[in-house]
């Protein structure tokens, strides 16, 4: 008895079978799946994973963003053997934080509140945090905390920030 169960997110089919003569079965259902994500050892250089979604460096960002870091390319390239018969789609590739906060809307203080913000990362809500930072806000652009990347400006330059952006 053989039982097949496919599973279209991973494009991989899984056998059960009781019989040895479901051997030959599942070899012709391996080979017509491909290694289209499994590349061997000849395939992991730039030149053949330039096209490779799976090679940019985050889904919502296809370069690096820091000095320090390394491109996704670059180290595949690099330690080829740790990637060999690795299905690339299953590797890890998490949101690039700078676009993400990027979305963030700026928090505005009123006049009342002063010419100082203070920003410990959420620290209130369910997030862990981080030190408290005072933001000096006397010019007319929003400033960025140095931890979290939160933005905070004064409400009397909201139209002129605005303005701008668009």
């Amino acid at each position: 008895m053989i039982r097949i169960n496919k599973i279209s997110k991973i494009n991989r089919i899984f056998i059960r079978f009781q019989s040895r003569s479901a051997k030959s079965l599942i070899n012709q259902k391996t080979e017509s799946l491909g290694t289209q994500n499994r590349p061997e050892a000849s395939q992991l250089n730039k030149k053949s994973l330039q096209n490779n979604q799976y090679v940019k460096q985050a889904p919502n960002h296809d370069l690096t963003w820091s000095k320090s870091q390394q491109g996704r390319l670059d180290v595949i390239d690099k330690y080829p053997t740790r990637f060999i018969q690795k299905d690339l789609e299953l590797q890890p590739r998490p949101y690039a934080a700078i676009d993400l906060i990027a979305k963030e809307p700026i928090r505005y203080l009123n006049h009342d509140e002063g010419n100082i913000a203070v920003c410990d990362g959420n620290r209130g809500s369910t997030l862990q945090g981080h030190p408290k930072v005072f933001i000096n806000l006397d010019q007319p652009r929003a400033s960025t905390c140095g931890y979290c990347g939160l933005r905070y400006a004064k409400e009397e330059y909201k139209e002129l920030i605005e303005s701008e952006a668009a």
